[in-house]
């Protein structure tokens, strides 16, 4: 039986955290960790890749287990990621074995395309509006804006008009037929969320994502009676660590409308699940995905097999080095890091099948990485205040 005989940690410009993966018989597998937090994911990645040498190639179970826990301590975004980005690697390793991308493991594929957005950029009104018009130059139908910086608790209507104005002036610019969500990215109070999607619903949004911020018993209940409250689909879960957190989202009644778990936190198997279990509340999956292509590729395998699959975010479609997206721009990047880009139609991206395009279905073009190596800069984390100075969600 195959072994792991290398494991290691591979920076990839302009922030991305690779984790690559090679079995005894000459297989390569790549994952990808989240983007964010480098130290401490270098750190407990180099660390992890240490001790899974020499280990079972196709026991990924087994080894994702060890690396969660197997020890006193678990679940926190640098554990989880180490353990999401092997198990990707893993997996796409099996598929290239198996001679077929992982949905085919998965149970085969249900649709033959999926729909994909991204985010838009910009420092004001106009430049968001910019950037929109570019979204849909590179044929996107759908995208995504986060219109709110720091905010206090308790808002008037005038302390959100700059979200407002953002909102109205994109809508205006993609037209009446483009899907635009709005994503408040947990800087809202309970309040301040309730009063900024009364104030968008008329730019008619395809979602709202944490218009509050998540997580426990309480906050559960404010989502759900958001959610229930108005007819705006209401999205969360890029911060779910696990999936019984997924899980307290969906059952017994549904404190959101669509899920979004990280493949790159959640891990492949997990969020496959999480999927399932969506379909069953009667909710959508949309994976949170803003980082490299190998986090997209794993992306779309699971939104391929996964009945509950609504649409997809990406970050990059091939892509690497530079910031890749500006304010009120589209994207830019120095070279591909895969050989074959996925590309656009119509807002879809094709579902890639067969054993060409076994396991994650990307080939990735690792030379070009060193080449481009001083393009790395992951930058720090940001931290907002408001006018008092008191700290802000970001």
């Amino acid at each position: 039986m195959p072994t792991i005989s290398t494991a290691e940690l591979v920076r990839c410009p302009p922030r991305w955290l690779l984790v690559r993966i090679e079995s005894s018989d000459g297989e390569i597998g790549w994952g990808e960790a989240l983007g964010d937090l480098h130290e401490e994911v270098e750190a407990a990645l180099q660390s992890a890749c240490k001790k899974i040498i020499g280990r079972n190639i196709s026991e990924i179970e087994r080894l994702r287990q060890e690396l969660l826990y197997g020890r006193f301590w678990r679940d926190g975004p640098v554990l989880n990621t180490v353990a999401a980005a092997i198990e990707m690697a893993l997996w796409d390793i099996k598929g290239k074995a198996a001679g077929a991308p992982i949905h085919e493991l998965l149970g085969g594929k249900i649709r033959e395309k999926v729909q994909v957005y991204r985010n838009i950029w910009g420092g004001g009104a106009q430049e968001f509006a910019k950037s929109a018009v570019a979204a849909l130059n590179e044929g996107m139908t759908a995208m995504k804006v986060s219109p709110v910086g720091p905010i206090r608790g308790i808002v008037s209507d005038a302390d959100l008009s700059g979200m407002v104005e953002i909102v109205s002036q994109v809508r205006d610019a993609i037209g009446k037929e483009a899907k635009l969500a709005i994503d408040l990215h947990g800087r809202c109070s309970p309040s301040a969320g309730r009063r900024a999607i009364s104030l968008v619903a008329p730019f008619d949004p395809w979602f709202v994502e944490e218009p509050m911020l998540p997580g426990d018993a309480k906050a559960m209940s404010e989502l759900r009676n958001l959610r229930c409250s108005q007819p705006i689909p209401i999205a969360a879960g890029e911060r779910f660590l696990n999936r019984q957190i997924s899980l307290d989202h969906l059952f017994p009644t549904p404190a959101i409308d669509i899920i979004q778990p990280d493949i790159s936190l959640m891990g492949l198997r997990d969020t496959f699940a999480v999927g399932l279990a969506a379909e069953t509340a009667q909710v959508h999956l949309a994976p949170h995905c803003p980082y490299g292509p190998i986090q997209t590729a794993a992306s779309l395998q699971i939104a391929a097999a996964c009945p509950s699959h609504i649409a997809q975010e990406v970050q990059s479609l091939g892509g690497a080095g530079l910031p890749g997206g500006r304010s009120g721009d589209g994207w830019k990047w120095a070279f591909e890091l895969i050989k074959k880009p996925f590309e656009i139609e119509g807002g879809f991206v094709s579902v890639r099948s067969g054993a060409k395009y076994a396991g994650l279905g990307v080939e990735i073009c690792e030379e070009r990485i060193g080449e481009f190596a001083e393009q790395w800069n992951p930058h720090p984390p940001t931290l907002w205040h408001t006018e008092d100075g008191a700290r802000a969600e970001w």
